[in-house]
């Protein structure tokens, strides 16, 4: 009898698309809706990615999570500078740190997960 928690396999594979669809999704609809602003740039994005995670290439999901690990690192690394302009630790500088790392962590996460995958695919 399986574990009523226990997650398909299929569903791991499936989590960082998941994850960078809902970033790109919110980054649309949030130019869309709050400044009015079409966004062909997140479109592309979001069409590319769903595509992706349909479709499965090796070689584009590996590409795809080595630029977002590389992205979302350099991402980590701003919040962290930004967090040191800061001349007393306050409530914002604390919200600034706590949120920016989370979003860029997880993406950091999410990249190697992704590359990680389709590399081991890669090699067999």
């Amino acid at each position: 009898m399986k574990k009523p928690l226990e997650l398909k396999k299929e569903t791991w594979q499936l989590l960082p698309y998941i994850y960078f669809i809902a970033l790109v999704a919110f980054w649309f609809l949030g130019d869309l809706f709050m400044i009015q602003n079409f966004s062909f740039i997140a479109l592309g994005l979001l069409a590319g990615l769903i595509i992706q995670a349909k479709m499965q290439h090796k070689v584009i999901g590996t590409g795809i999570g080595i630029i977002a690990a590389t992205g979302s690192l350099y991402g980590f690394l701003a919040v962290v500078s930004e967090f040191n302009d800061f001349e007393t630790v306050n409530n914002s500088a604390l919200v600034m740190i706590s949120v920016g790392s989370v979003l860029t962590l997880s993406g950091l996460a999410m990249g190697v997960m992704l590359a990680l995958a389709y590399l081991k695919r890669l090699a067999i």
